[in-house]
């Protein structure tokens, strides 16, 4: 026995084709969804700082401040985006726009002050507008009352602005983290403004003597967030054309009353002190290290004399006489004429001008000897 069944071809056609027409439909879906997903990844364009070991430092508001004059580029590292950027720069007379493609960062160099706007783009059409402010900052420099003089003078030096107006403690901790002076003959450096959220250390005139002759080049540099973005630089002519350090002979004509100290702002623990005499007649001359640093007295005197002789040394040569010479003691007694009871000579220079000697002498209340040099005018 045998069945027959009816089937319609056509029928059986329309079904194929509208089970096709739902997979194309449910695919189209699936991509358009991926697709969508894609653009959802795509993380709106962002710009940060460029900071190499400290915290990430994001640009706020869509705007930064540059102050002229800088001394380095502003780096700003790009986030988001496609990757695919395009950069448009509304005036590149006042600011220069470059791409760092090692590190994917914009270089903005600050040319005039001014206000610029920065435009990044991507492929994606997303965007990111950034106002730069380009501000003409406060700047100062340095005057130095006289750019030469002799060993053991008192150089005067102090601030003014650019613009010779005058200038308050708000302009300059507004515009400065620090400013510094610094000296070709040290890599030391003295503070001119210290400010900080607790305190503000500020100094507008200071002086500095200068013990060795040379050409000195001075450099005052102001610091913000780290940066050099101001510098001044005078040079200074320090000559040794006195008959001993700082003095005449012929100007010594009584006994000082005191000591004259000398401060190197360089120099740490010590400053140079001088007293001067006649005695029958004969000028003299001593020199001295005082103590400012509280240290042990035994041990300050044994640098004294190392100090004292490196330092003589460095202006007049090795010694003449030295400890070496068994008629030391002789010569010093030959040599000078007033001599002081129970002191030791160490070395003697004689000079053109003068005769020095390194004593060591012995303190009535001390039971260590102290150091110091002695000079007379050669007759």
């Amino acid at each position: 026995m045998s069945c027959l069944s009816n089937i319609d071809p056509d029928k059986t056609m329309k079904t194929r084709f509208n089970v096709l027409g739902i997979l194309l439909l449910l695919v189209c879906s699936l991509l358009w969804v991926s697709c969508n997903n894609d653009d959802d990844d795509i993380q709106p364009i962002r710009l940060q700082y460029a900071i190499y070991g400290g915290k990430p430092s994001p640009v706020t508001n869509n705007q930064i401040i540059i102050n002229l004059p800088t001394e380095e580029k502003t780096e700003l590292v790009i986030f988001g985006g496609n990757g695919e950027y395009s950069i448009s720069n509304s005036d590149d007379t006042k600011l220069s726009v470059s791409r760092n493609y090692g590190n994917g960062s914009l270089e903005l160099t600050a040319l005039t002050p001014g206000n610029v706007v920065v435009i990044i783009n991507d492929s994606h059409n997303n965007s990111y507008t950034l106002k730069v402010q380009i501000r003409d900052q406060f700047r100062v420099k340095m005057n130095v009352k006289e750019k030469e003089g002799n060993i053991f003078d008192l150089m005067e030096f102090n601030l003014f602005s650019y613009s010779e107006k005058d200038f308050t403690l708000l302009d300059l901790t507004e515009t400065y983290d620090s400013i510094v002076w610094t000296c070709s003959s040290t890599n030391q450096r003295f503070r001119i403004l210290e400010n900080s959220e607790n305190t503000t250390h500020f100094t507008w005139k200071w002086s500095n003597c200068f013990f060795l002759p040379a050409e000195y080049k001075t450099c005052l540099l102001g610091y913000k967030n780290s940066r050099v973005i101001s510098r001044d630089t005078i040079s200074i002519n320090i000559a040794n054309n006195k008959d001993f350090l700082g003095y005449n002979w012929k100007d010594v004509v009584c006994s000082s009353i005191g000591s004259t100290g000398y401060q190197n702002v360089f120099i740490k623990g010590y400053d140079f002190a001088t007293n001067s005499f006649v005695a029958e007649g004969v000028p003299s001359v001593c020199l001295f290290l005082i103590d400012n640093k509280n240290a042990d007295e035994h041990a300050f005197a044994q640098r004294s004399k190392q100090i004292l002789f490196d330092y003589i040394s460095s202006l007049y040569s090795t010694p003449t006489y030295s400890q070496d010479d068994v008629s030391l003691s002789k010569k010093y007694n030959d040599l000078f004429s007033n001599k002081k009871d129970g002191a030791v000579p160490e070395c003697i220079w004689i000079t053109p001008k003068s005769k020095i000697v390194l004593l060591k002498e012995y303190d009535d209340f001390e039971d260590f000897p102290g150091y110091k040099i002695y000079a007379e005018p050669v007759r």
